[in-house]
């Protein structure tokens, strides 16, 4: 339902300096004028903490001074800080008007403290409350009086049609969202039906959102750039490392000289060979004799060590087996004297235990026996002389006394059968004491025999070690470790005599090495290797060919693929302008239904960045050309109003309006709203209904 609020009275009392204030309004226009720090904002601050505790800038009441002062700037005590105000509501479409009453009332909670020494009381601020009254009843809540305020305006809609610069002062992006709301979603489809050259927009999307084609061409177009970047210096790096162009026909003839010239000194080598293939058997012939003696020599030694060895180690077994017993006995007084301290932990442990637990029950003995003399001690009370309850003295029915007697008789036989019973359960449980006693004794004094029988082993078992040990070290002393003697084939002259002809065979072989090659071999060698060096190099000088063919057919590539890139980047290109029309477009007619709303004002929904020339989302609103941050205060005023009359058809709500420092405009736009104007004046504060 579309609805009209007109505000018809305004009460403060005892807010922000205002003692008592009523202002009634018209339907239409109302003028509040007076000098500055008259009262003329504190009436909007006053409308707004009525509604929504705040004041005109927003700020909530513990942030701004709702309370009233003296003249010395302090604050009046055991005071409420109240506005109530009257609306009328009307249905728009029906006619019907109803009227709406709300008061806010801010009140002091004050306590009462008595000092306990002087017995002084005294009175002190404890803090706040706010009381809510709707039509003259008391709410129980808040929320349920911000309820009922959202129920005629929400304070967010209530913001932005009842300021003229609160809409136009909010960040750039809200404004957008809101204007953008109002003038209803711009589909693609819409846009892409507006113009035929759009339609390949639908081939091109496939499925996708445009956000997402967007990107991908945006992707597609980096890859593309990159790859196109490198090619060059991918050129250069094959040109670098291609060899320089060579005459590879002359190259080709020289090589087949060159083996020509091999084969030749080749053939000349082979006669040489056959000479000198016998003179190599038989120096091989005498090498192996050479090889033969030094076997037999090594095993001459080796024979000879293993027997110095073995007659050194017949020497030393007395001293190997002392020294092995030493080790036994270490590792053996080590064994006893850790298994001697485990037992003898074990069984100090187990006597401690033992002396706790037999300490635990003499003690409890004790408390037996005490509670036996207790319960001994125990005798049996008679009761007191039968007294008559009739007439207060003893009483001297005979009945009564034999029945008397004889339930004191019962008595004396149940306490004494009980304290009997007793005794005979104490006596028990003290003579069970004592054999726990005694067997706790019998343990320690077994584990006190344990103790000594196993020291007395240790000892035994240590005296034992030592004698051994002693014995031991005395073999040691009188079997010193002798060393092998070392053998050497000097000494020995079997090993002499083979050494003789070994000598004799070594000069026969240097003399054979000497005639095995000739100086005509020799030189024909070297003019064979000299002459395959020059052909290694030609061969290396003709591979350089089929390099610069592969880099030659690798450029050729490189710069096909260069065309290819280049010929994607285009389409690509296309397709870029393609959106671009299209989202110009589609910007062009969000701008249209946006500022179809209003009269005086226009917005700019997109701006072009410097840097790329493309249009981002903006929101920047103009008055005849002229930003608003531009214009002056008139300009910005009727803007506003303007702004406030689209927003007031759109939430189909009008509420009343009011513009601070009027003064500054001579003419207001029309408004369907009511309007409350501030104006200064030299004059006290006043109101005039126009």
């Amino acid at each position: 339902m579309a609805k009209q609020v007109i505000l018809k009275r305004l009460t403060l009392t005892n807010f922000k300096g205002l003692r008592n204030v009523a202002i009634d309004f018209n339907g239409s226009v109302t003028t509040i004028s007076g000098k500055n720090g008259t009262g003329k904002t504190t009436v909007i601050d006053g409308f707004n903490w009525l509604l929504f505790g705040k004041d005109s800038e927003g700020n909530s009441d513990t942030k701004f001074g709702i309370k009233t002062t003296d003249k010395n700037g302090a604050f009046i005590p055991h005071i409420d800080h109240e506005v109530s105000g009257t609306f009328e509501v009307t249905d728009t479409e029906t006619g019907e008007t109803e009227t709406k009453i709300f008061r806010r009332v801010l009140v002091e909670d004050w306590k009462e403290e008595v000092n306990e020494e002087t017995g002084e009381s005294r009175e002190y601020l404890k803090g706040h409350h706010t009381n809510y009254y709707y039509n003259e009843m008391p709410l129980k809540t808040k929320t349920e009086y911000d309820r009922i305020v959202a129920e005629i305006i929400p304070e967010a809609v209530f913001k932005v049609i009842t300021n003229p610069s609160y809409f136009l002062t909010l960040h750039w992006q809200t404004q957008r969202d809101m204007l953008l709301q109002m003038a209803g979603e711009i589909t693609d489809e819409q846009v892409i039906g507006s113009n035929p050259k759009f339609a390949r927009l639908v081939e091109l999307l496939q499925g996708k959102t445009l956000e997402g084609y967007q990107a991908k061409i945006k992707e597609d177009r980096a890859k593309i750039e990159a790859d196109l970047q490198r090619i060059p210096t991918r050129i250069d790096e094959v040109t670098r490392n291609t060899p320089q162009d060579l005459d590879f026909t002359a190259l080709e003839a020289q090589l087949t000289q060159l083996q020509a010239k091999y084969d030749e000194l080749d053939r000349a080598m082979t006669s040489a060979a056959e000479a000198n293939r016998q003179a190599y058997q038989q120096k091989q012939g005498v090498q192996q004799q050479i090889n033969e003696l030094r076997t037999k020599q090594q095993n001459i030694l080796f024979a000879a060590q293993q027997k110095a060895n073995e007659e050194a180690h017949s020497r030393n077994s007395a001293y190997d087996s002392a020294s092995l017993e030493l080790a036994t006995l270490s590792y053996l007084e080590r064994n006893t004297n850790g298994l001697y301290e485990a037992s003898k932990r074990r069984i100090e442990g187990d006597n401690s235990r033992a002396a706790e637990r037999e300490q635990e029950y003499t003690k409890q003995q004790d408390e037996t026996r005490n509670k036996w003399f207790k319960v001994n001690a125990e005798e049996f009370k008679d009761g007191e002389a039968l007294i008559c309850p009739l007439f207060k003295h003893g009483c001297a029915d005979s009945n009564a006394l034999q029945q008397y007697q004889q339930n004191q008789t019962a008595a004396r036989e149940t306490f004494d059968k009980d304290k009997a019973e007793r005794l005979n359960a104490i006596t028990k449980e003290g003579q069970k004491l004592g054999e726990q006693i005694k067997e706790q004794k019998a343990e320690a004094q077994r584990l006190e025999n344990e103790l000594s029988e196993l020291e007395s082993k240790h000892e035994k078992d240590l005296a034992d070690i030592k004698a051994r040990r002693e014995a031991a070290e005395l073999k040691k002393q009188q079997n010193p470790k002798q060393e092998a003697r070392t053998v050497k084939g000097e000494d020995m002259p079997e090993w002499v005599e083979l050494q003789s002809q070994i000598d004799a065979l070594q000069v026969q072989l240097q003399a054979e090495e000497q005639h095995t090659e000739n100086d005509q071999t020799a030189q024909l060698r070297q003019q064979r290797t000299q002459v395959q060096t020059e052909i290694d190099g030609v061969k290396a000088e003709l591979q350089k060919k089929e390099q610069i063919e592969k880099a030659q057919k690798r450029i050729a590539e490189l710069n096909q693929q260069k065309k290819e890139l280049q010929k994607a980047k285009a389409q690509l290109q296309g397709k870029e302008d393609l959106l671009a029309d299209f989202e110009r477009a589609k910007m062009d007619e969000v701008e249209r239904r946006v500022n179809a709303l209003f009269r005086y004002v226009q917005f700019k929904m997109y701006r072009q960045q410097i840097e790329n020339e493309k249009q981002v989302a903006d929101c920047v609103c103009y008055i005849d050309g002229v930003r608003y941050a531009d214009k002056n205060r008139a300009g910005k005023i009727n803007a506003g109003l303007d702004v406030i009359n689209t927003l007031c058809g759109f939430h189909k709500v009008n509420a009343p309006i009011f513009i601070d420092n009027a003064e500054s405009v001579n003419e207001f736009i029309p408004v369907a709203s009511q309007l409350i104007t501030l104006v200064v004046t030299n004059g006290n504060f006043a109101v005039n209904n126009l």
